[in-house]
């Protein structure tokens, strides 16, 4: 991988990030999410957003990913986190936790939980149903299976 790419890959790592990126680097694992939605809507009360250029952390930042995105307009800036980070809310939840336009909820609403919140040093919402674990491939367990039966 060229320098280029490494540092394109890391740019939105925090320290702490870029130390879980080392560990699951030299212990040859990687991470996998499991679980479900439990419809709880922390993550969308505090929720931090990422551009091509990372992690957000000023209003300049946010207002071009407005301009540029303009249904991003329905996050509200509440603060910063430990790292930086502006952390958002979001307007679409209601207050029972669910989102009120959930067939036309954002892209990074599908996707989340995003394995880049391990980079960035955070995390999950602590009542959220989803985990992301560091675990070892199953392709490496299978190969490990199979040397021993030989």
């Amino acid at each position: 991988m060229s320098i280029k790419k490494i540092v394109k890959q890391v740019r939105g790592y925090s320290l702490q990030g870029l130390v879980r990126a080392a560990l699951l680097k030299l212990t040859g694992k990687e991470l996998m999410i499991s679980g479900s939605c439990e419809g709880c809507g922390s993550c969308c009360n505090k929720i931090n957003l990422q551009t091509e250029r990372g992690w957000v952390r000023s209003l300049k930042e946010f207002e071009e990913v407005c301009n540029k995105y303009p249904e991003y307009k329905r996050f509200g800036v509440i603060g910063k986190d430990e790292q930086g980070f502006l952390q958002f809310s979001c307007d679409w939840v209601t207050t029972e936790g669910l989102c009120k336009e959930y067939e036309n909820r954002l892209s990074i609403c599908r996707k989340f939980p995003d394995k880049a919140l391990h980079f960035c040093g955070g995390g999950l919402p602590g009542q959220c149903g989803y985990s992301i674990d560091a675990v070892v491939p199953f392709d490496k367990v299978l190969q490990q299976e199979i040397g021993k039966k030989k």
